[in-house]
């Protein structure tokens, strides 16, 4: 039973370190960089971009601080040439983007869009772009040390790095964050006039169906006037959705939609104003025109002669 049980106990722990190795940045230092700069773990909070930035500055730091034995002067004017590379590929922060291992880090040496890692960067740099796609096209995801790639070996010793210490600079990538979506609530004074403007052209709306401004036009026309300037609040408000994408796979999108549907309703509310007082108008003027008569007529007078007359009735 005691062998059961250490055999259980044996398995979590291998299990643990598992997973937390599948989370370090890099295989060799693990997370020294982090610690070092920050004294605290890295954990899934932190900054994807500033936890790269991080390990390479602390890589170049280590490998110019010290450097194999034996190199000639080429190698060592090479070398120095390589770590200025490094410092200026880390601090412009374009790195790629781990798609393909979610829930764990892994190095990606060029991804989908063309972004290169460190290493790569300086093959790229130094040798051409096609040597890099090369590499890529056979180790895009794999560890350094595990690549027994002889043209990058051949790469790490004419510039005075060992294969080691190009897996020190190697990173790994997690997986792009999941897209967020940031929605905006609307703004108090858009929401106060909305309301405001909104119980206006509701009352115009209920007086103009029930017809209670038989002998009222202007007040018709104060009512299309609100239902305008609600129609014109509403379509100036509306805002599309925008979407940032960062520099770890990562994306945002504001969207506005609280704020758009406000404006919907101020616009279609608006529109029902407009077309009742219109209609309210013209029914008004309809009747109006109803109530008059004007009637042209004529008669004989005595002295044989025809004689015009106009007649005007108004109905009360």
């Amino acid at each position: 039973m005691k062998k059961i049980i250490s055999y259980c106990c044996l398995l979590v722990s291998v299990t643990t370190f598992a997973q937390q190795k599948l989370q370090e940045i890099n295989p060799l230092i693990h997370d020294q960089s982090f610690i070092a700069a920050f004294g605290v773990q890295p954990d899934k909070t932190t900054d994807e971009q500033l936890r790269i930035q991080t390990h390479l500055s602390y890589a170049e730091y280590i490998l110019r601080m010290v450097s194999p034995a034996g190199l000639t002067k080429d190698q060592q004017t090479k070398r120095a040439f390589v770590l200025g590379l490094l410092r200026k590929y880390w601090l412009a922060g374009k790195f790629p983007t781990n798609k393909d291992y979610p829930g764990e880090r892994r190095p990606c040496f060029i991804d989908a869009e063309g972004n290169i890692c460190a290493v790569g960067y300086l093959v790229e740099q130094t040798k051409g772009h096609e040597m890099a796609e090369a590499i890529n096209a056979k180790h895009q995801y794999d560890f350094l040390l595990d690549m027994k790639e002889p043209a990058l070996e051949a790469w790490a010793k004419e510039y005075g790095l060992t294969l080691e210490e190009c897996a020190i600079i190697q990173p790994t990538y997690g997986p792009p964050p999941p897209p967020q979506t940031k929605n905006m609530e609307i703004k108090t004074g858009y929401g106060v006039s909305s309301g405001i403007i909104g119980g206006a052209n509701i009352a115009f709306n209920i007086a103009n169906l029930s017809n209670r401004w038989k002998q009222s036009p202007v007040l018709s026309y104060f009512g299309i006037l609100a239902g305008t300037s609600q129609v014109l609040m509403g379509a100036a408000n509306i805002k599309k959705s925008t979407t940032e994408y960062w520099m770890n796979g990562g994306e945002t999108t504001t969207s506005y939609k609280k704020q758009n549907n406000l404006s919907y309703a101020n616009i279609a509310l608006g529109t029902t104003t407009i077309v009742t007082s219109a209609l309210n108008l013209l029914l008004n003027k309809n009747m109006k025109e109803s109530k008059n008569a004007f009637n042209l007529y004529s008669y004989p007078n005595y002295a044989s002669s025809v004689t015009m007359g106009l007649s005007f009735t108004r109905q009360m």
